[in-house]
């Protein structure tokens, strides 16, 4: 989904230290006709495509999930990775920037039907629980459905990962893993948002994808249905705007197992690279839309080059 221009939910802070998280973007492309994957079905028996972790760390890297198209991404001197939209990203440019030894990460929505992707008539209104108050050609999806018998959200989400692999992505950032605080109806339970997050991370993993916690830093040391903690759960995290609201300390989780994290904040006065710098996490300001290097609203100040 596209970055909303406010913030829907302030997360709530609960672990520790000085630092939010929100929503995040984006824009539409090819996709591969799989079969559905059935949330239930074993994979014990089939061979998983070997993972490329994130790089842990200090390192400089950037977030162009808005570019209009391909060609206003343009990478920044040093980045060493580098987040762009899965649907409008081709395998040519995956492979480029991998040529370059960037390590690449595919951003893709799982909580919310979006009007405007190329599988957007695969979603039914049943799945379709609540319009973005911010973007009203879209809406957050019930995500419950992964773990209803004949459910479709399941199918959609593993094409979607399908598409990231077959692309030649390294990791994906998954958008949207809030939905049990995006519905305001309450109809997903927190629980039932840690129980989704955990099979995501199992379907990326089974298709040789890397997965990023995207936001909920008071999820990191929540655990699913299986009794896994979502920071063991994931490869790393991608938060939004945890100086903002306070919420940085439990970001350290990651990098205390040795794992990538990473945080933007969307107002400059928000970042304190001291903290963030003294924390291991690597922080950016950017522009809100996340666009291109080459588009004129680009914005980019980094803490770590």
């Amino acid at each position: 989904m596209r970055l909303p221009l406010t913030v829907l939910l302030p997360l709530s802070a609960v672990l520790l230290a000085s630092c939010g998280g929100t929503p995040s973007p984006v824009a539409a492309t090819v996709f591969p006709a799989t079969p559905a994957a059935q949330p239930t079905r074993t994979l014990a028996a089939q061979a998983t495509p070997p993972l490329r972790l994130p790089p842990a760390g200090k390192l400089a890297w950037d977030w162009q999930i808005g570019a209009a198209t391909e060609a206003k991404v343009a990478l920044p001197a040093g980045v060493s990775l580098l987040d762009l939209d899965g649907f409008e990203t081709s395998a040519a440019k995956v492979a480029d920037l991998k040529a370059q030894g960037v390590y690449t990460v595919c951003y893709l929505n799982v909580g919310s039907y979006e009007s405007y992707r190329p599988d957007a008539a695969q979603y039914p209104d049943s799945l379709k629980i609540q319009t973005d108050p911010n973007w009203p050609d879209e809406s957050f999806v019930d995500i419950r459905d992964v773990f209803r018998e004949g459910g479709v959200l399941a199918g959609i989400l593993d094409r979607r990962l399908a598409l990231c692999a077959a692309k030649g992505f390294d990791a994906v950032e998954p958008d949207n893993l809030q939905n049990d605080q995006n519905v305001t109806s309450g109809v997903i339970s927190r629980q039932d948002q840690l129980d989704f997050n955990g099979w995501l991370a199992d379907r990326a993993h089974a298709h040789g994808l890397a997965i990023l916690q995207k936001n909920g830093p008071d999820y990191v040391l929540q655990a699913d249905r299986q009794g896994r903690l979502m920071v063991d759960l994931f490869d790393g995290v991608l938060n939004e705007s945890c100086q903002r609201y306070k919420e940085c300390g439990p970001l350290t989780e990651y990098v205390r197992r040795g794992k990538l994290a990473l945080n933007v904040e969307y107002r400059q006065a928000d970042l304190n690279c001291a903290t963030m710098n003294s924390l291991g996490v690597n922080a950016l300001f950017k522009d809100l839309s996340l666009v291109g290097k080459l588009q004129k609203a680009y914005k980019r100040v980094s803490c770590t080059g």
